[in-house]
């Protein structure tokens, strides 16, 4: 029966086929009555965008660590704070009264404030540069009235040390800053502050000659010393002879010694004594024969001025000057043996007051690295506390 009504609604005509016709048509009208699909989708789609948009700020609300840093890190901004922490911006200078502040902590930062001079209570108060009165033939001595507070480095860069790492002024400001905290621990010398150039740096690299070294230009060092002198500031020339000849390297610079306030050191550390060492990889040594003929010459220089000369050879390993018993006294030529080396501060002590009683001993000097040596670094008062307080203090 299924099957017969099955055929009997495909018959044109028929009363089943009629019916057939009828329910398609209507399902057909009702069709295009209806909207696009199109328009069916687009409506539910439109919650999307408003779940993306509170979205995006749930991800940066989500940081809180933005916000906060004010609050838990007041320090950061040390111009609202400075009175509040100085302990923590030792360079803040709204605190001056705040003698008792650690200024000397281990910070590379050379910018040391003078907040510790505010309110000294011995000795000299500000940075004086005493004219000198100067008789040919009749030397009168120089350490015995100055303290040298030097920076260390080139005056072509910052690669040697804190001098060049920034502009002459603004270092040149700094380094009379510092100097001032000595001043105030200083009551029986003048403190100088010094430009302590290296002028003969040794390298790795042997050149054309073969020696392992390069010169600043005698133009840039005559500039820096015009400088100096117009700054009240002295000036002291470095020679790293690498497998250079002593005697060319000091009748470079010989000239310029003819000046007050302009002296000598000389770096064993890179004195080579074997025709294969290269400066860096192998520790040099300097020899009294070498020590006395730079003296010597010294001396003479002394006598034309009427200015004792200052020579100041850099230690930090016994090896480096290996026969002291050797060392010739000059009397106008005042030897200073610098306790250099990188370390912490009680390898520093230990090798000054080991210098301090070795033959050729006349004067100590110290040198403190401000970001290679092991913290906490030698604090101005720690240093001007040894006895005998250092003649020369060298920052680099």
């Amino acid at each position: 029966m299924g099957r017969k009504l099955k055929g009997t609604s495909r018959i044109p005509g028929s009363p089943l086929w009629w019916v057939r016709r009828a329910a398609l048509i209507a399902l057909v009208s009702l069709a295009a009555c209806q909207p696009p699909p199109t328009n069916r989708v687009l409506p539910t789609r439109t919650p999307s965008p408003p779940s993306m948009v509170s979205g995006g700020p749930t991800v940066t609300l989500g940081q809180p660590s933005v916000t906060p840093i004010p609050t838990f890190t007041p320090s950061v901004t040390p111009t609202a704070t400075a009175t509040n922490a100085p302990s923590s911006t030792p360079t803040a200078t709204a605190s001056p009264t705040a003698t008792d502040t650690p200024t000397e902590s281990p910070t590379p930062a050379p910018t040391l404030t003078p907040n510790a001079v505010s309110t000294p209570t011995v000795g000299l108060t500000a940075l004086q540069m005493p004219t000198l009165e100067l008789v040919p033939y009749a030397p009168q001595p120089y350490l015995a009235t100055f303290r040298l507070v030097t920076y260390y480095g080139s005056p072509m860069g910052w690669g040697l040390g804190i001098l060049g790492q920034s502009g002459r002024d603004d270092m040149t400001r700094d380094l009379k800053q510092l100097a001032l905290r000595h001043q105030v621990l200083s009551p029986d010398r003048f403190i100088v502050p010094t430009y302590h150039m290296v002028t003969t740096v040794a390298d790795a690299f042997p050149g054309s000659d073969g020696d392992y070294n390069h010169h600043v230009a005698m133009g840039v060092l005559e500039d820096w010393i015009d400088a100096a002198e117009a700054a009240n500031v002295a000036a002291i020339l470095d020679i790293q002879l690498a497998h250079g000849d002593l005697e060319v390297e000091f009748e470079r610079i010989k000239p310029l010694l003819y000046r007050p306030h302009v002296h000598l050191a000389l770096d064993p550390e890179f004195f080579m004594d074997e025709d294969w060492q290269i400066p860096g990889q192998y520790l040099g040594k300097i020899t009294t024969d070498q020590i006395n003929y730079v003296q010597a010459q010294m001396e003479v220089i002394a006598l034309e001025i009427g200015l004792n000369r200052v020579l100041i050879i850099h230690q930090f390993e016994d090896r480096m000057i290996p026969d002291k018993d050797g060392i010739t006294d000059y009397p106008h030529v005042e030897l200073v043996i610098d306790a250099d080396g990188v370390g912490g501060k009680w390898n520093k002590l230990y090798d000054y007051n080991q210098y301090r009683n070795e033959p050729g001993y006349e004067y100590g000097g110290i040198k403190i690295f401000f970001r290679e040596d092991a913290p906490p670094l030698l604090t101005v008062e720690e240093v001007m506390a040894l006895d005998p307080v250092p003649a020369v203090i060298v920052y680099q």
